[in-house]
This record gives structure tokens, sequence and C-alpha cells, in this order.
């Protein structure tokens, strides 16, 4: 009887664990590592792959090793050429190794372990490999560049810039370059022929270093866990969240009247959080005092609507919504041929989101111009998208107190300054014209790790990728001359911004502004006093 009873409670723990199990991976996100192996040695470094199986360069025992890619064993191995081993690469013949001690590329017949090519490298810190069908890729360290070099003399044919400031190895994957980043944790999917980075993944381990492609997936090798994983580029749910912190807002209205005469109607709108990819709501939000009511605008906006009537002279008023809410940095994965076309995109959006606006001026000739001269004939979504963005950046210098207030886009464009509203105003405007949905997204912003007050708050843009859906595009903190810095500005958001507020334009509650709104109204002389802001707490975790 016991020993039934400890066979049906393993049973039970049997079934209960594979349903853990299977929960862990119904979280899992584009990226995950789907295989894992610890590497033979402690100082692994370049990667390649020979069409069968994977090299790996070892910097502490001066090898390379032949692992297979099934169970990550050794099949055999060699010594490398030199002391200093880095990067890898297979041109179908010879095994190509860099090292960065000598500043020699090797190309090592790995039948023989015989080097039968040496080039010289003409690289300072020369550390990344990889061949792209006809030339070798290097990463040269101290210059920040990925040279393309031929395999004859070693001679440079072009360089772009380096992702950022830290690339380790290389990788060609038949289109592009992936590069991995020891300094952000990160891996860069680089369009060769421009520098532009496409796609980025976060490492799965905090030291990434050697990079192979095996025709269908990613291989990546970590220098700290020592061990190397076979990434997962095909999961559908390309939204990673991660890092959350849990905030405390009181998002609050300070009116004042300081006669001396009275504030006949005052109504104050505050823009109502919900739960999205970056944020959980994670109580019921509470109002001091209690709303008189609860409107939606023409975009699906949701306003706690605060009325009060006969203001005297000397009267303070201080409407609150509080919210406790987690925050997460969120990241959005974009495959660039994963996005559909333009004709994919939803009748009832295009209705909603191509719309002219005040601050628009779409058909103004210099909207106009603008999107010619951005993105020309180009019709891939995608790629409009980085073309407006760039030509903005290129265009516009960040300038939060601009002349006139919030000018439309066509003005901001002539001026060549804006705000972050402006500067969203403007990415609407092309991307509409264009015949990209677009809208915009206002955040009350966490500004220290410490309790204090947002008055400034931000907004950014949205876009409508076919089979991505909404797309967070942040141009007016995307100038840098860094393209690893500059892409990271298109699908992320920090874990600092409560979003309060969508919206496509004009709202019949909240105009143009985000966040908050109060309009009022005086019989005789009045002196108002009237400011909106947001203050935050930081609080545990639930």
């Amino acid at each position: 009887m016991y020993r039934k009873n400890y066979l049906s409670l393993f049973l039970l723990l049997a079934v209960l664990l594979s349903c853990l199990i299977f929960t862990a991976e119904s979280f899992a996100v584009l990226g995950r590592a789907k295989l894992t192996f610890k590497t033979p040695a402690n100082h692994p470094t370049g990667l390649a792959f020979d069409g069968k199986n994977i090299w790996l360069a070892d910097r502490g025992t001066h090898l390379l090793y032949k692992i297979s890619p099934i169970d990550g064993t050794v099949i055999t191995t060699i010594k490398a050429p030199g002391f200093d081993p880095r990067g890898l690469a297979w041109d179908g013949k010879l095994l190509w190794c860099v090292d960065a001690g000598e500043g020699w590329i090797y190309g090592i017949n790995v039948q023989t372990g015989i080097a039968e090519k040496l080039l010289e490298s003409n690289s300072p810190d020369p550390i990344g490999l990889a061949f792209d069908g006809e030339f070798l890729w290097l990463v040269d360290n101290k210059e920040k560049k990925l040279l393309k070099i031929n395999r004859i003399d070693g001679m440079m044919h072009e360089n772009i810039p380096a992702p950022s400031n830290n690339s380790k190895d290389l990788t060609f994957d038949g289109t592009y370059i992936w590069v991995a980043d020891n300094g952000d944790d990160m891996l860069y999917r680089v369009d060769p022929s421009s520098g532009q980075v496409v796609t980025f993944l976060a490492s799965v381990g905090p030291y990434p270093y050697g990079l192979c492609w095996d025709g269908t997936t990613l291989w990546c090798a970590d220098y700290q866990k020592t061990e190397i994983y076979q990434l997962d580029l095909d999961d559908p749910d390309f939204v990673v969240k991660k890092d959350p912190k849990a905030y405390y807002w009181e998002a609050i209205h300070d009116f004042r009247n300081y006669g001396p005469d009275a504030v006949t109607d005052l109504d104050s709108y505050v823009a109502v959080p919900g739960d999205l990819d970056n944020q959980e709501i994670i109580e019921t939000i509470q109002y001091d005092p209690m709303p008189e009511n609860f409107v939606v605008d023409r975009w699906g906006q949701k306003f706690a609507h605060f009325h009060f009537k006969n203001i005297g002279s000397g009267s303070f008023l201080m409407p609150k919504m509080k919210v406790k809410a987690k925050l997460y940095h969120t990241e959005y994965i974009i495959f660039p041929e994963r996005v559909g076309k333009l004709e994919a995109i939803p009748k009832e959006l295009k209705a909603k989101y191509l719309a002219d606006g005040l601050k628009y001026d779409m058909k103004n000739p210099i909207i106009q111009q603008a999107v010619q001269q951005a993105i020309g004939n180009e019709s891939h979504p995608y790629w409009m998208v980085r073309k407006i963005f760039d030509y903005i950046c290129d265009k516009i210098d960040y300038n939060l107190k601009p002349l006139g207030g919030w000018n439309p886009a066509p003005t901001v464009l002539k001026r060549g300054t804006g705000s972050c509203s402006e500067f969203t105003f403007i990415f609407i405007a092309m991307c509409r014209a264009s015949g990209l949905p677009a809208r915009y997204a206002g955040s009350i912003v966490v500004r220290s790790e410490d309790k204090g007050i947002d008055d400034v708050w931000h907004r950014w843009a949205e876009v409508y990728l076919p089979n991505y859906g909404w797309i967070p595009v942040d141009v007016s903190a995307g100038d840098s001359p860094v393209p690893a810095q500059r892409v990271r500005k298109i699908g992320v958001l920090s874990n600092r911004y409560l979003i309060t507020t969508k919206g496509g334009g004009d709202s019949e509650y909240l105009e143009f502004y985000y966040n908050f709104n109060a309009k009022w109204k005086t019989e005789g002389t009045c002196k108002v006093y009237s400011k909106q802001f947001g203050e935050f707490t930081p609080i545990d975790l639930p």
C-alpha cells in the first residue's frame, strides 16, 4: 500500500514537473537558447561552421576544437597557428583564424593542421572574422570598424562602422553580418552594404564572443559562462520583457484661483493607463476625489474627468489619480524580411491612422518633398520607417523649448529644431503621407532611482508594421553616430515610462496634449495657476 502511495506521489510529481517545464517553454521568446553545451576549455573566442561541425578557438589552450553540434563532443583538435586565436571563418576549403597578438590571418587546412595561407591583417587590433561567400570580414577593435578584405593579399576593399564599441566576433547569414558585442551584451545583425543595424538580440550569456551560422540558425559562444548556445530565431513571440521595476504614481493637477473673482467651471482630464506590453497595472487605480465620470475619445483613449464649479478666490484644488504599476524594459525583435507588405495593412487602420491632422499638414509641400527625399521609391515598410527615421535625425536637432510652443510638422522641418512632441509630429506626418499608419504614445517618466517628480514628460511615435503590429519609434532620442544606439530607438521601451496616452491626433478631450488637459471659464478678473505633474515612488515588486 505504501509502495502504491509512493508510486502515485512520484507520478504526480512527474506530471507537475512536466507541466512546469512546459510552462517555462511557453514563455520562451525569440533568441532563447534551444541547445546549450559546455565549451571544452575556459577561454572560448571564435566560432565557425564547416557545413557539418562547429570549430571553436580557445585563446587559453591555443587550440582549435572541432565539435559536434548534436551533443557538443570534441571530435578532434588542431593547434592554433598563433598564441592568441580569436575569430574563425570557414570558406569551404580553409579554416581562417585571426591571431590578435600577432596580427596575422591564417588559412588552415584542417586535415593537416598546416596554415597554407598567411595574410597580414593591416589592422591595429584584429579580433573577429567572418566569410560572406567571397570576402573575409574582420573586426578592427581599435578603429571600431568592420573591414571587408580579400583572401589573396588581405587588402581591404571597404569598411563599415562597427555596430557599437565592443564588437568581438562575426558571422554571415547569407544576407547580413551578425556581430557579438560584450559591452552591450547584444547580438547585432548588420547590413554589410551600409553598416546599419537591422536586428538586435540580447545575448543569452553575460559575455558573448564567438558567433557562427549553420545555414539555418545562429550559434554563440559565451566567454564568461564557457558555454555554446544554439539560438532560436523562429519563436513567434518577438516581444522581450525584462528588468521589471514597480512604482507608485500620483498624477496630480494643481489648480489655484488667486482671484479676486471666480472660476465658474473647471474640467480636468487625466489619461488613464492600462496594461500594455511594457507595463502591468498591479492594483485598482484610485482617485481623489472621485471623477465626475469617465470618457473615451475618438482614438479609444480613456480619461478620468474631474469637474468643479464656482471656484472662489483663494481656492486650491488638487485632483489625483493614484496608480501602482510594474514596468518592463521591452524590446520588439524585428527581422525586416518578416515584415509584410503595405497591402497587408488592415483597411480600418489605414482609414484611421493615415488621416491628416492639425499638427501634421501632410499635403504641405515641405512634407511632400521630405517624404520624396527620404524614401524615394522604397516600398518595404521596414525600410520606409528606417529612411524616415534617419532623415529626421539628420535634419532636426533637439530643443525642449521651441519658439511658439508645439509647431506643426512643416514649421519644425523648416526651422530645424524641435521637442520630442515635434519630432513625433514630423515622423507621423511623413509616415502617413507615405502610406504607413502612425500614432503617438505619451508617458510620465521615472527621472531618478529615488522618489521624484516629472513635469516634463515624454512622447514618441508608434508605427504599424504588418506581421508585427504597433512598434514604438523614439526619433528624438535616435540621433547617434553609433549604429546600435540609433536602431535601439526603434522597437525599444525603457522600464521608466508609465504610458498613459495612445492617440492619433487631435482629441476632443486632450486636444494635442498627452497625460493631462484642463479647461476652465472665469467670471471677472482671475489670476489662475494650473500645473500638472506626476510624482513617482519606487516600491517593492509584488
